[in-house]
């Protein structure tokens, strides 16, 4: 059972009340009585005598941290037959834990000054061999100063290791060896969490696929796309992938140049309150009143039909059936009334129909890295290819809707600006990768594995294409209906791409062409092989990463209504054909997979979109 307030521990700490309760023990808030000062207690409610002689090492490294966001460590102390604990300063002021009870998902512009300052102290611990593990909303706290403090570590050096559920690294709750990148999955479930109002799934459900992550951006559209990817990336299963360093952590939290930030909102628990005011009663209409004249006109007409009428009753026709009986008198005088009624009231004109504007077209625009996104249309096209690999068939028609691509392979210099936001890592170092040359920033950035090529384009606000689109934007003419064998047309002319020829090292090189290129091309380089609504190197150059997982039986099962590859799977699909590929491997409809890990020289990515 906790402590109760106002009892006093080890004669000097007067309990104030509890602040939390874990697995080891409780943390309280107490009043110093010797020293008048609050102060935050730790209990670890284990008594064995080699727990207390690996506490008391613990406490005095704890001791000798010294920075203005940790809490000082002031005492420790043993009880016996009870526990341990450990007394730091008490850091007046609110947890962000209790904000985001209060107010819901916070404001982005808030969440990256909180976080790139704990990155501070947190940076601080790891350059002295420390670990915190026990990063989250409620251990960092708000100063009426505005001072941010990072508090209640885990005591690693006992080999605790307290996580909430969503906050611990996989490796971290399977009691595994732990390193600085445990606690950059704790500041990454920390920006999930702020940025979604929830914490992320459990790191070892979603690593035994009981769960998945969302990303913050589906959870909570107005998360900006590029810190959806940073949380993504720290909040990665693999520790090799997350940042290296929590200074790594707070750069790419930094907005990426071009970016407006969002307006500074204050933070507000409900909406203000208003008073909507009861809508106008309406005036009484004034009743329409027929003009006098029209009256006079009206009542002598009545008299002239009314005697014609008489003068035909009192007639005597000779032949008796040639006589008006009475009820047939009547209608006809009733005709002949409503027909001059009728006459003078006016007709009224049929309202004309609202013209329908054509819906317009959208128009290729340029995002902020300098990349040329074409639109194509939606529509049916037949997908696969019944003469092909057997991965290829069944040949289908396919619903795809409409969506944006990347006119050309992304760029070098494009690449460069996610890494230099600190959303991206650099591509893999090789002696042939020319990353870094600025005589190569308009070639395609390769020796990046998929992880990578999807980084960028969430980061970039977009995503890598479905296998489905893919092939739609390299072989379909949305004008005549009709789908090519190569983006150019149905015959392979090598001229018109990059691909193995007589510069080609390979043995399946084709010496009757010269490209002029050994290896990848400037992008944009062949005009002349762009694919029906004008995208370039959707053949050759560099094979492109795409978003779908690699089925070899997708073209059976997969979907009529915008296919994508399995949930899940051991490759991803690649397309397009490179540089090393022979005529027949760029052919519109050829598959193929690597691991996404995969990283090489002839291994690029462009990136889609969804219509907005």
């Amino acid at each position: 059972m906790p402590l109760l307030p106002g009892e006093i521990l080890n004669t000097r700490y007067r309990m104030v009340h509890l602040l939390a309760a874990g697995t080891y023990g409780c943390t309280y808030r107490a009043r110093d009585v010797v020293e008048a000062r609050d102060v935050a207690i730790k209990e670890y409610l284990d008594p064995a005598v080699e727990t207390q002689k690996l506490f008391r090492q613990e406490a005095r490294r704890l001791s000798e941290l010294q920075h203005p966001q940790l809490t000082a460590v002031r005492d420790h102390f043993a009880l016996e037959n009870v526990g341990q604990y450990l007394v730091s300063d008490y850091v007046d002021g609110v947890d962000l834990q209790s904000l985001l009870a209060q107010y819901g998902p916070l404001p982005s512009d808030l969440v990256i000054v909180w976080l790139q300052e704990i990155c501070k102290p947190l940076a601080y611990l790891h350059g002295k061999g420390q670990l915190h593990l026990n990063i989250k909303p409620a251990n960092i706290r708000l100063t009426p100063t505005g001072e941010v403090f990072l508090v209640d570590s885990g005591l690693p050096g006992l080999g605790v290791r307290p996580h909430d559920s969503g906050f611990g690294a996989p490796e971290q709750q399977a009691r595994q060896g732990v390193t600085p990148a445990s606690d950059i999955y704790s500041l990454g479930a920390t920006l999930y969490t702020l940025l979604t109002g929830g914490p992320p799934p459990n790191a070892l459900a979603r690593e035994s696929g009981l769960e998945d992550l969302r990303p913050a951006r589906e959870v909570n559209p107005n998360v900006e796309p590029y810190l959806s990817v940073v949380a993504n990336r720290a909040l990665s299963l693999r520790p090799d992938v997350r940042y290296d360093t929590a200074v790594d952590f707070a750069r790419a939290l930094e907005r990426p140049s071009g970016r407006p930030a969002p307006e500074v909102s204050d933070l507000r628990r409900t909406p203000d309150p208003q008073i909507l005011a009861l809508p106008p009663r309406p005036l009484p209409g004034r009743r329409k009143q027929i003009e006098q004249r029209t009256i006079w006109g009206l009542l002598a007409l009545l008299v002239i039909v009314i005697a014609v009428g008489v003068t035909f009753s009192l007639v005597n026709i000779n032949a008796a059936d040639d006589t008006i009986g009475e009820a047939e008198a009547t209608a006809t005088v009733e005709s002949a009334v409503v027909a001059a009624l009728t006459a003078i009231a006016p007709t009224p004109s049929p309202l004309p129909r609202p013209t329908e504007l054509p819906t317009p077209t959208p128009q290729p625009f340029t995002t902020e890295t300098g990349s040329r996104m074409l639109y194509v249309p939606s529509g049916t096209f037949r997908m696969g290819d019944d003469d092909g690999e057997r991965d290829e068939r069944p040949s289908r028609l396919v619903q795809v809707d409409a969506f944006f691509i990347d006119e050309t392979e992304v760029t070098v210099g494009q690449y460069a600006q996610c890494v230099d936001a600190g959303a991206c890592r650099e591509p893999r170092v090789s002696s042939e990768n020319y990353y870094g040359n600025s005589a190569f920033n308009d070639y395609p950035v390769i020796f990046v594995n998929w992880y990578d090529a999807q980084t960028f384009c969430e980061w970039r606000g977009a995503r890598l294409p479905s296998e489905a689109e893919w092939e739609m934007a390299a072989s379909f003419d949305s004008v005549e209906a009709v789908r090519y064998r190569f983006p150019w047309g149905d015959a392979f002319d090598g001229n018109k791409l990059n691909f193995c020829d007589v510069n080609c090292t390979h043995t399946n090189r084709d010496a009757n062409y010269n490209d002029g290129y050994r290896f990848a091309a400037p992008v944009g380089t062949y005009p002349d092989g762009r694919s029906p609504l004008g995208v370039y190197d959707m053949a050759g150059n560099v094979v492109e990463w795409l978003g779908d997982w690699y089925g070899f039986s997708y073209y059976r099962e997969g979907s009529d209504n915008n296919p994508l590859g399995p949930t899940e799977g051991e490759f991803k699909v690649i397309r397009g054909g490179s540089w090393l590929a022979a005529a027949d491997e760029v052919e519109n409809t050829a598959r193929g997979s690597f691991d996404p890990l995969v990283a090489q020289a002839n291994v690029g990515f462009r990136c889609a979109m969804p219509v907005p």
